[in-house]
């Protein structure tokens, strides 16, 4: 940061400059005596809230404590934030506040406009003089934080005055000041396109920053924005971008105001003793409504339906649980923590938004702009309006240190009725644009320029894991010398989501190394195993796939669709899958793709452990059995066992395939896909993803144990660790405890864990050509073809056998 005094001159007259840009749309004198929400004072106090303000933390440098006025320093110095529902004022505050308009109006002008203005004048001359003549210390940490809270200040009352400006009748301002985009010229707009759910794996984020206590790592914040908080957040969906005018205007027009169903209790009394019936900013005529900004009033809403809706929190709850009732789904609004994790860490959405030349913040327009669609499933942020959490404005951590200058600022509104809102709208200065940054509303508040997207979570449709599961459970983690949790245990609802997002990340190469092959080759698969049938023996021959381990069934159509449209042989394929939102997900996916005929006639999904599922195989001994392993699934077993001899028969994949070839008789397929061995750093990224999917997935087996089984892991004390193991050839991920931690579960278990202790998650054993020879040979399974991919830089190989 620059802490030189041209800097913070520069600095203070921008500040300066656009404060008295923004005063100077005000037509007359009288004006800055209106009350334009009864909730805040008049204009008048706002122009001298500022300067005060700012002097009165430039006394509290070293030498400086001059009075400039003895009545002005003090009336000026804080204003009000009274109860929404009651008008009262419930904390310190330096004026008398009335929300009667006229005996408001009537006290303040005892101050003259002029005098104020001189007051003004007086106080910036002063701080002038200090920056350039007082000697400051521009490298002391407590000077730093009182030139920055002035001017951080000034910057939120200029929006402030934005919001108090809309409130006011349009002729009360000199229109010629600026030009604005003609609104009002704006066609209608026919329909709107769908705001998209996306979804996010969740994970280990944080909110606030850290304490910086040297000056090369000084980052200014308010008191509420330290110290960092660890959280964890399981996976969920986020809509791309804001809800729009059109989309609420339907929650009106469908009777959203007058339908206690959408509404606490207590506010829906509120809401009908105070009439509202539509946001503040927007008008009821005749026929429809109208909506206000600061210097454009009576838009017709039709011009303006994409734009964001402007509207208090408990508006914006409200919509959630109509739009709830509508889809038949828990749709809440977002929590602190999901939004940041969404907008800044999954996303990067709003310093992208910033670098683009239409982002609506810092002034450049006084009203919101249209929201941009996103065409892929996309994040999105363009400024316009800070957006509403769901999160009651608090301490971080529970740690909360006041600012020595202001002590005020935050611990007045720690009251469980102020809300937390991120981002920033169009009179929000870049400055004030940054992760840590919170502003705080009270949820009934309804005049600030804020709008809202929508979460939903996920719901938990698989079956709980038992004693049995537990037990095992229990006994792997108590083994001191290699703790371990069996990677069967992934795939949960969630789980199985969050798989289905590696396979579409960026850096999993086996998704699409394996789509690729089975596109370019699946008619010579086809072929091949038909050449082998001896179909001419089988009355009515059909052939059946048993995919273990379907997950969500993407390649389905590709390696379906050439044996459907064959008339040799009859074909049904039996995705198997432990979790039953996988199968479900593959069944909707495959009709959605390959229509709903095809996949009733030809799709028999099974729901089970591999080693349970043949007992639900309705199959007769005409009939062709072709198990296959794809996605590398057969990676997942170790090729050593206990005697620590590869492929020994205590190894687990000789285990496994054995118990495989039980079920099938001479003639019966095995088709494999296996990932080769490459280059390490290729392979480390495929299981450490940017965007952090993969250590989701892993976290997410610890938040299944404390959901289901009732133990205690606290996710935030963990750390993702990929590694390759150039002995075994396998990748492998752990968790590592970054603290001295004691996990528990109410059976009594105790498990005492280290910095640096380690619990092994899952392998993913590598092969080469000689593995696979080997493999098959020693399971009497004789190799008719390996396929394999183009691409050198990715080996990947689909070996088709047979039982012999």
């Amino acid at each position: 940061m620059q802490s030189n005094v041209n800097y913070w001159m520069n600095k203070f007259d921008y500040i300066w400059n656009r404060s008295d840009r923004l005063f100077s749309l005000l037509r007359s004198s009288d004006d800055y005596y209106q009350q334009p929400v009864k909730l805040r004072l008049p204009l008048i106090f706002y122009l001298g809230h500022l300067p005060c303000f700012s002097w009165m933390q430039f006394r509290h440098l070293n030498g400086i404590d001059d009075v400039l006025d003895p009545i002005y320093d003090e009336v000026f110095v804080r204003g009000v934030d009274p109860n929404v529902q009651t008008g009262i004022v419930e904390h310190t505050h330096s004026s008398r506040f009335s929300t009667d308009v006229k005996e408001e109006e009537q006290y303040w002008r005892s101050f003259t406009v002029s005098s104020v203005v001189e007051y003004k004048q007086n106080v910036r001359k002063q701080i002038v003089h200090v920056l350039t003549d007082g000697n400051l210390d521009l490298n002391d940490l407590h000077t730093l934080n009182v030139l920055n809270i002035a001017a951080e200040h000034e910057m939120l009352h200029q929006e402030t005055l934005m919001y108090l400006f809309v409130q006011l009748p349009i002729e009360s301002f000199r229109t010629d000041e600026i030009v604005e985009l003609q609104l009002r010229q704006m066609p209608a707009i026919s329909s709107l396109s769908e705001n998209k759910w996306v979804k996010l794996p969740g994970g280990q984020t944080s909110l606030g920053k850290p304490y910086r206590d040297k000056l090369s790592t000084f980052s200014f914040g308010w008191d509420n924005e330290f110290p960092r908080e660890a959280c964890y957040l399981p996976p969920f969906q986020m809509q791309s971008h804001p809800v729009r005018n059109g989309d609420f205007l339907q929650f009106i027009l469908d009777d959203g105001y007058t339908t206690g169903d959408w509404w606490d209790e207590s506010i829906f009394e509120w809401i009908k003793t105070a009439k509202i019936e539509h946001p503040a900013t927007w008008i009821r005529t005749d026929n429809s409504f109208q909506v206000n900004f600061v210097l454009q009033r009576n838009i017709p809403v039709e011009s303006i339906l994409d734009h964001p809706v402007i509207l208090s929190q408990i508006e914006a709850k409200a919509y959630c649980r109509w739009l709830s009732k509508k889809s038949g789904e828990t749709i809440e609004l977002p929590e602190e923590s999901e939004w940041i994790y969404a907008m800044w860490d999954w996303s990067d959405s709003i310093n992208i938004g910033l670098i683009d030349d239409e982002c609506n913040v810092n002034f450049r327009h006084l009203h919101t702009m249209p929201v941009k669609s996103s065409s892929d499933n996309q994040l999105q942020w363009q400024g316009s309006a800070f957006e509403w959490t769901a999160s009651i404005f608090r301490p971080l951590s529970d740690c909360f240190a006041p600012l020595p200058t202001y002590p005020e600022y935050s611990a007045d509104f720690f009251d469980n009725r102020h809300f937390v809102l991120l981002g920033g709208s169009y009179a929000t200065d870049l400055t004030l644009i940054r992760r840590s940054f919170r502003n705080w509303y009270q949820d009934t508040y309804r005049y600030m320029f804020a709008t809202f997207r929508c979460v939903k979570h996920w719901k938990h449709t698989d079956d709980s894991l038992t004693e049995v599961d537990r037990q095992a459970i229990v006994a792997d983690l108590s083994n001191k010398d290699h703790r371990r949790i069996s990677s069967k245990y992934f795939y949960d609802a969630q789980g199985s989501a969050l798989y289905t997002q590696i396979t579409q990340s960026e850096e999993y190469y086996l998704f699409n190394q394996e789509l690729q092959l089975l596109q370019q080759q699946m008619d010579d698969i086809k072929s091949t195993i038909l050449r082998h049938c001896d179909l001419s023996s089988r009355t009515s021959p059909s052939i059946h796939f048993i995919e273990l381990g379907c997950g969500d069934g993407a390649k389905v159509e590709a390696w379906l669709t050439p044996w459907i449209n064959s008339s040799e042989i009859s074909t049904v394929y039996h995705p198997v899958d432990i979790s039953q939102h996988a199968i479900d997900s593959l069944i909707q996916l495959s009709k959605n793709k390959m229509g709903e005929k095809t996949v009733e006639e030809h799709i028999k999904p099974i729901c089970s452990t591999f080693d349970d599922m043949y007992t639900k195989l309705a199959t007769n001994t005409m009939d062709i059995k072709a198990v296959m392993l794809m996605g590398s699934t057969i990676g997942n077993f170790a090729s050593y066992g206990p005697s620590h001899t590869k492929y020994g028969d205590d190894a687990p994949v000789m285990q496994f395939i054995r118990s495989i070839r039980r079920n099938l008789q001479i003639g019966d397929w095995f088709i494999c896909a296996f990932d080769m061995c490459k280059d390490t750093n290729t392979m480390i990224r495929a299981y450490n993803d940017s965007k952090g999917i993969t250590a989701a997935f892993n976290y997410n087996l610890l938040l299944r144990l404390n959901r289901e089984l009732n133990f205690n892991f606290d996710l935030v004390n963990y750390q993702h660790y990929p590694m390759y193991n150039p002995l075994h050839r396998q990748m492998e991920s752990w968790l590592l405890s970054t603290k001295q931690q004691t996990v528990t579960d109410q059976h009594g278990f105790v498990m005492e864990l280290q910095p640096y202790d380690a619990i092994q998650t899952e392998l993913s054993t590598k092969y080469t050509y000689e593995d696979i020879h080997l493999l098959m040979e020693l399971n009497s399974l004789h190799i008719v073809k390996l396929y394999n991919t183009d691409d050198d830089r990715f080996p990947y190989v689909l070996c088709l056998s047979q039982l012999v």
